[in-house]
C-alpha cells in the first residue's frame, strides 16, 4: 500500500516543487508572466517536439507489439476525442475555455507518469508494455489535442485545411520525424544526439517552472466553474468509465497499468504551452494542470490500491 502512495508522490512531488519555484521567481520579480508566455512558445515549438522525437526514436520495436493494448487505447482515445468536442460546449459557451476543457479531458501525462509508476510497481526495466502502448497513446493525444485547439482557433471544419493545420503543429512534426528516423534507421551523429538528449531531459523542468511562473491566481475565481468541471471529468468520470472497461476486456498487470496511466493520470503539462501558443485560455489550462497534478497523488494511489487488492495489477 505504501509503495503505491510513494510511487504517486514520487511522480507528483517534483512537478509541484518546480511549479512552486516558478511562482516564487515571478513573485520576487525575477521573471514576468508576459516573458514566460513568450517562453511558452519556445517550449511548444522546440522543447516538446524534441522530447517527443527522442522518446519515439528511443522506442524498441524489436520486442513485439502489444496489439490488444494499442488497439484498445486507440479506440478509447477516439471516443474521448468525440466527447471532448461535445461535452465542454455544454459547460461554457466560451470557445477558448471549452477547447481547453476538451484537451484536458483526453490529454494524460503519459510521458511523465507512465514509466515512473510502472517501475515503482514492477521494477526498473519492466515497462515494455507501458512503453509500447505509448507508441499509440502519445501521438494520438497530440493529434486529437491539436485538432481540438485548431478548430477553436480557426473555426474551420474543412478537412483538408484542418489536416494541413494539424500536420504543421510542432508536436506532430516531432512525432512524424521520430517515426521516420526510427523506421528508416537513420543514424544521428553524436553531437546532434547530445543536444537532443539535453533538450529532452530539460523539457519537464522548464515546462513546470514556466507553468508556475505563469499561473494567474486572481483569474481563478472567474474560472472556477470550468476548472471544477475539467477536474471532475478528467480525474473521476474518465477513469470510472474506462478502468472497469479495461478490466472487463481482460487487461491485467502491466497492460492494466498502462490503461491506468491513460485514464487516471493528470492532465499533461504540454496542454498549457500548447493552449497559449494556439490562442486558447492558457490561464485555465495551467490551473487544470496544477489541480489535476496535485490531486493525482491521491487518485493514482487509490486506483493502484483498488486494483492490487483484487490482484489485477
Amino acid at each position: 500500500m505504501y509503495d503505491s502512495f510513494f510511487a504517486a508522490l514520487n511522480v507528483v512531488a517534483p512537478m509541484m516543487l518546480l511549479m512552486a519555484l516558478g511562482s516564487f521567481s515571478r513573485i520576487n520579480g525575477m521573471v514576468t508572466r508576459e516573458a514566460m508566455k513568450q517562453f511558452d512558445r519556445v517550449i511548444f515549438k522546440i522543447f516538446m517536439p524534441v522530447m517527443l522525437f527522442k522518446n519515439i526514436y528511443d522506442m524498441d520495436f524489436t520486442q513485439g507489439f502489444a496489439e490488444r493494448e494499442m488497439i484498445f487505447a486507440a479506440v478509447c482515445l477516439t471516443v474521448l476525442f468525440i466527447l471532448s468536442l461535445t461535452i465542454p460546449k455544454f459547460i461554457t459557451k466560451d470557445g477558448n475555455k471549452s477547447s481547453v476543457i476538451g484537451q484536458a479531458l483526453l490529454r494524460c501525462n503519459y510521458l511523465l507518469c507512465g514509466i515512473v509508476v510502472a517501475e515503482a510497481l514492477y521494477g526498473e526495466g519492466n515497462t515494455r508494455v507501458v512503453i509500447i502502448t505509448g507508441m499509440v497513446v502519445i501521438p494520438a493525444i497530440n493529434i486529437f489535442s491539436a485538432i481540438i485547439l485548431e478548430l477553436n482557433r480557426s473555426g474551420s471544419a474543412d478537412p483538408l485545411k484542418l489536416f494541413i493545420a494539424v500536420l504543421k503543429t510542432p508536436l506532430i512534426v516531432g512525432a512524424i520525424l521520430g517515426f521516420a528516423f526510427k523506421l528508416l534507421n537513420i543514424p544521428i551523429i553524436s553531437p546532434v544526439w547530445s543536444v537532443i538528449r539535453s533538450i529532452s531531459s530539460s523539457t519537464t523542468t522548464v515546462s513546470f517552472f514556466s507553468l508556475g511562473a505563469g499561473l494567474n491566481m486572481p483569474k481563478l475565481q472567474s474560472d472556477i466553474k470550468p476548472l471544477l468541471w475539467a477536474i471532475f471529468l478528467r480525474m473521476f468520470i474518465v477513469p470510472v468509465i474506462f478502468m472497469p472497461l479495461s478490466v472487463i476486456m481482460g487487461f491485467r498487470g502491466q497492460s492494466l497499468c498502462a490503461m491506468m496511466i491513460v485514464f487516471a493520470a493528470p492532465t499533461a503539462v504540454a496542454s498549457y504551452p500548447m493552449a497559449v501558443a494556439m490562442g486558447a485560455d492558457g490561464d485555465l489550462a495551467g490551473q487544470i494542470v496544477c489541480a489535476t497534478t496535485v490531486l493525482s497523488v491521491i487518485t493514482i494511489f487509490l486506483w493502484t490500491l483498488l486494483l492490487k487488492s483484487f490482484s489485477l495489477l
